[in-house]
């Protein structure tokens, strides 16, 4: 039966990124990079921009047409400024 990338990695061996170790892929594993078709640089300016325009309550959506960025690449953008503590806005919610 073939396995996705998932299935793979279950098991002993997985890979830990909550150190601050930086990880080493194994040449031996079938790796799969994901968001490979994503473009994950902003320019300081706009990444400054899109946080400025997410915490004056501007929707992910016109944030994306205004700077011509997908969606999914604002997003990600809007969370690694939260992980730095620089959004006042939240974008998602824990139940």
């Amino acid at each position: 039966m073939p396995m996705n990338g998932a299935e793979k990695t279950k098991g002993g061996g997985e890979m830990n990124t909550t150190t601050s170790m930086v990880p080493v892929l194994k040449p031996d594993r079938d790796w799969v990079f994901i968001l490979d078709h994503l473009e994950l640089a902003f320019e300081r300016d706009t990444l400054i921009n899109i946080t400025k325009m997410w915490n004056d309550g501007v929707g992910i959506k016109n944030i994306s047409e205004f700077h011509k960025r997908r969606a999914e690449e604002i997003l990600l953008a809007l969370l690694h400024q939260s992980m730095r503590g620089v959004i006042v806005r939240p974008f998602a919610f824990r139940y």
